[in-house]
């Protein structure tokens, strides 16, 4: 419809047009008819006087009209002098005629810049087909008067501005993405590609600054044992357990999970089962390490320093040097996980007087193994695998992440989206608006659902959200579970850091069974073990290093969420 009304106006204007341009011929050859020469003849089509004929209408619009100098050029001598004619004569007709072309004309030429110029309503175009590369909006400048607005032509009221088409935000699933990097050809691109689109979701919430290691001092032990449930006999079991770790220290200065191994020669029962589950020294000696590191046994200070020192040798001279940073996997990020933990630990507790910054070796060893962590981390997921770059799993996650929360305390550079990715991991291994978090997959089981609460504190969740006070809650009522050491590791930090009310039975009760079940007889005096999946893989070094160490949460860690008094390192 609108189509044919433009093709209508446009035929009506061209009528109009051809209409004018007859006028014009049909009056300049009246004038030529009726004009007359000094002889009485009337003039023929001689080109002179037709541009004197024009020459003498300064009324006249200026059609093909020759400019000024020419025209007087072409005026004769004798045209000049020609005599007044008398009135009523044919010049007198002449003119009549040429007062109503003109006023024809004019009518005309009115039509003509109405039909042209004004606009009866506007008209909104639109077509189907692929988006052009801009986008044009036209805006009406704000009208401040109103009669000098309404006699504004359309283009003087309208302004344009190019917008160009801005891309949608868009959230997409790690499928999703996988999806898109198989078009690219450059990984470098692909992971800009993620790098941005995973900022848009990043934690908006800042890592807690608590969790410090204040209160591993002789005075910190102390105080901060009494504060939160410590007892005389759990402090002596926690001595014999370092004890026995100090006897099983090998002439490397590492420890193994194989007690068939020097030095103790397979005097302890219960050394690791054979299978094929990797279990390097890197990750033994990290444990290891980790546990005198948690009573406040340092490289420079206290009974157990030449101890620690040989262990952090060790993991300096087995450190292998890659393209990414440095590697202590020995065939499993696990153990790379560890020993990035205990170093960073070490790091952390090296500063003193002097050496504000920690030791020098220390922090290169632990900025290089950082470096490693995050280039390790899948790239979709956010997880970490036993192979670098590979999909993993909860437990994999939850060493990789404490190591780097760990190396972020002494203030080594972590990428936040290597945090953001992680986190973004640990909630597609829950339900929705739950924090019940699974191995691999949404399907939540006790130990897993230990490690991602510990895991969700430590990212900046607040333990009086309510899905997490909900399942908090869920495992203090839970309590200690019978020889599954892993569960109740990190079901004591996720409570400890909390400060749940459920604190006090849950620690009560485990802490009492460790106590109880720890040996007291022979080569295995200090040692425990637990017969499990965890407890057969790592053996009895495994088993007495994390239970020595859930006996040190007290003063091992300063709670997350709690304001107490620091203490000095």
């Amino acid at each position: 419809m609108e189509g044919g009304g433009r093709r209508g106006q446009s035929s009506q204007n061209s009528s109009l047009k051809r209409l004018a341009r007859a006028i014009v011929e049909w009056e300049d050859f009246t004038i030529l008819a009726t004009d007359t020469d000094m002889t009485g003849t009337t003039a023929t089509g001689d080109p002179a006087l037709q541009t004197a004929g024009a020459a003498i209408r300064p009324d006249a619009p200026p059609i093909a009209q020759p400019n000024a100098e020419s025209s007087l050029k072409a005026v004769s001598p004798l045209q000049a002098e020609k005599p007044t004619r008398a009135a009523g004569g044919p010049g007198t007709i002449a003119l009549l005629v040429s007062a109503i072309v003109h006023t024809l004309l004019l009518i005309v030429l009115a039509l003509l810049s109405y039909h042209v110029g004004s606009a009866g309503r506007l008209h909104l175009d639109a077509r189907r087909g692929p988006a052009s590369a801009d986008v044009t909006f036209e805006s009406a400048i704000e009208e401040h008067d109103s009669s000098t607005s309404t006699a504004m032509s359309l283009a003087e009221q309208m302004e344009t501005v190019t917008i160009a088409p801005a891309e949608p935000s868009m959230v997409s699933s790690p499928l999703e993405n996988h999806a898109n990097a198989e078009k690219t050809t450059d990984s470098t691109e692909v992971r800009t590609a993620i790098s941005a689109s995973a900022s848009s979701q990043s934690l908006s919430r800042r890592l807690p600054s608590g969790g410090g290691l204040g209160g591993r001092t002789p005075t910190g032990r102390t105080r901060l044992g009494q504060k939160y449930g410590a007892t005389a006999e759990s402090e002596q079991a926690v001595e014999r357990a370092l004890a026995w770790l100090a006897n099983h220290q090998r002439r490397d200065g590492s420890w193994s999970f194989n007690l068939e191994l020097d030095p103790c020669n397979g005097r302890c029962s219960h050394s690791r089962e054979p299978g094929d589950t990797p279990t390097p020294s890197t990750a033994a000696t990290g444990l290891a390490l980790l546990a005198f590191l948690g009573a406040g046994y340092t490289q420079h200070e206290g009974k157990y320093d030449k101890v620690v020192k040989d262990g952090l040798y060790y993991l300096r001279d087995v450190a292998t040097e890659s393209e990414f940073g440095l590697d202590w996997q020995q065939g499993s990020m696990y153990g790379h996980g560890i020993a990035l933990l205990a170093l960073a630990e070490a790091l952390s507790m090296s500063r003193r007087e002097g050496f504000e910054d920690g030791d020098t070796d220390l922090r290169y060893l632990t900025d290089r193994g950082v470096r490693f962590t995050e280039r390790a981390q899948h790239y979709f997921s956010g997880s970490w695998g036993y192979v670098p770059g590979s999909p993993g799993d909860t437990t994999l996650t939850g060493w990789q992440v404490l190591s780097l929360v760990a190396a972020r305390r002494s203030k080594v550079t972590v990428y936040q989206k290597t945090f953001s990715d992680a986190h973004r991991f640990l909630l597609e291994m829950a339900p929705k608006g739950e924090f019940e978090f699974g191995y691999r997959m949404p399907k939540p089981e006790p130990t897993t659902t230990a490690i991602g609460l510990t895991l969700m504190l430590y990212l900046g969740h607040s333990p009086y959200e309510a899905p997490m006070e909900e399942s908090l809650s869920k495992l203090a009522k839970r309590g200690p579970l019978p020889n599954n050491i892993y569960h109740n590791y990190y079901g004591t930090l996720a409570l400890h850091h909390s400060r749940h009310h459920g604190w006090n039975e849950w620690n009560r009760k485990l802490r009492d069974s460790l106590v109880k079940t720890q040996a007291t007889v022979g080569h295995e005096a200090g040692s425990w073990h637990f017969k499990d999946h965890f407890g057969d893989v790592g053996g009895r070094l495994y088993t007495t290093a994390m239970a020595a160490m859930i006996l040190e949460v007290y003063y091992r860690y300063m709670p997350l969420y709690e304001e107490i008094e620091d203490f000095p390192l």
